[in-house]
């Protein structure tokens, strides 16, 4: 590879195309984000034998990191690769936080059954309206119940551009 600092992920195409790839950076905690680039840069960055047909494969080059945090010790983030299988911008109660009954959070996607990347947790009385009024419970957690949790705006950029179906490496 000719750029050392160059991040680069490739898959196999399958019937789910996005223009995004989610990747949980566990040693850094950052959701890092990759974009989709044209598959001639290909051999820009790598020694490849000129018969090799790269349109069954997908490039993706890193864009964006987002800081967060995800599970801890008692109950982590699953590993493997899942695909975003819902989003929402609604709020969601959980019950899932070990000081309170119930917490909420505004805007999510769904990763694996119940795991998620969502925002800060607020208490349950909390409004969308009067949310950024109130400070989060969750403010200085250095884990969570196995969702990933990033800033609000990081949050409202990915509802906004993530799309169902968008792989995420965790």
């Amino acid at each position: 590879m000719k750029n050392k600092n160059l991040i680069i992920y490739y898959l196999k195409k399958n019937e789910n195309i996005s223009d995004y790839l989610l990747k949980l950076n566990r040693l850094s905690n950052q959701l890092e984000l990759y974009k989709k680039v044209d598959n001639s840069v290909l051999y820009k960055y790598y020694s490849i034998r000129p018969d090799f047909d790269s349109s069954n494969y997908i490039m993706y080059e890193k864009v964006k990191s987002m800081d967060c945090i995800y599970g801890g010790e008692k109950s982590p983030t699953p590993t493997g690769i899942f695909q975003v299988e819902k989003k929402s911008t609604e709020e969601y109660i959980s019950g899932y936080y070990p000081e309170l009954e119930q917490v909420k959070f505004f805007g999510y996607l769904v990763i694996f059954e119940d795991y998620f990347i969502h925002s800060d947790l607020y208490a349950a009385d909390v409004m969308k309206e009067t949310m950024e009024k109130n400070e989060p419970i969750s403010k200085g957690d250095a884990s969570t119940s196995g969702c990933i949790r990033v800033s609000q705006a990081d949050l409202n950029w990915l509802l906004e551009n993530i799309e169902i179906g968008t792989s995420v490496i965790m």
